[in-house]
């Protein structure tokens, strides 16, 4: 797994973990936060390398299902592209109000 889908991933996980089984998340946390692998995984689960590797694909797909539906990763990026705009405008001394009062116009529209 790429370091991007991974931290795409533990992203998603951290906002929608609430919404997962309780198996799902301990399989998962280890899996993405923990880095322990799907063999390992198997026999701390008295599984099958296969049957770990179905309910992490699964409940990847449900993550991002989740996100397909109610967007919260998306527009957490927004309002973080946003604040990061303003800083920018604030640390360059150039205290535009105009371009800044959009900017947190913006993170308000997302939220």
């Amino acid at each position: 797994m790429k370091i991007e889908e991974n931290l795409k991933l533990s992203l998603l996980f951290d906002i929608y973990k609430n919404l997962l089984t309780q198996k799902q998340k301990e399989v998962l946390s280890d899996f993405l936060d923990n880095n322990i692998s799907l063999t390992e995984l198997a026999q701390i689960n008295n599984s099958t390398r296969q049957a770990v590797n179905d309910l992490v694909k699964r409940t990847i797909k449900v993550l991002e299902n989740y996100e397909g539906k109610l967007c919260l990763l998306a527009k957490f990026e927004k309002v973080k592209e946003s604040i990061a705009n303003c800083e920018h405008i604030l640390k360059e001394n150039k205290i535009n109000l105009p371009s800044l009062v959009k900017e947190l116009n913006c993170v308000l529209e997302v939220l």
